[in-house]
């Protein structure tokens, strides 16, 4: 196993995509609200703790901000499930374990 490799954040982006996939499903127009917001800025650090330097991670941090749940800007579920992706991408696949 890569020590590397941001196993932890991985998981968590991707099981915030299957929720949020979910939820779009359901209704694209669904809004991440309550608990749920924490929750997706925690995933959202986890994710930029992990790759500081990456302009992706970035860029999300700037998109869906704590500023920006705290003045109580919607935050809509297929807004933040294109957000999760490109979390996901930039942290790329897992790696392939040889022997």
């Amino acid at each position: 196993m890569s020590k590397d490799y941001p196993y932890d954040a991985k998981r968590k982006v991707e099981a915030l995509i299957q929720t949020l996939e979910a939820l779009t499903k359901g209704d694209p127009e669904q809004e991440v609200q309550g608990i749920a917001l924490p929750v997706l800025d925690a995933v959202i650090e986890s994710v930029r703790a992990s790759l500081p330097d990456d302009p992706v991670v970035e860029a999300v941090r700037g998109i869906i901000s704590a500023d920006q749940i705290a003045l109580g800007e919607p935050v809509r579920a297929a807004d933040a499930l294109l957000v999760a992706r490109q979390l996901d991408a930039a942290i790329g696949p897992h790696p392939i374990r040889i022997g």
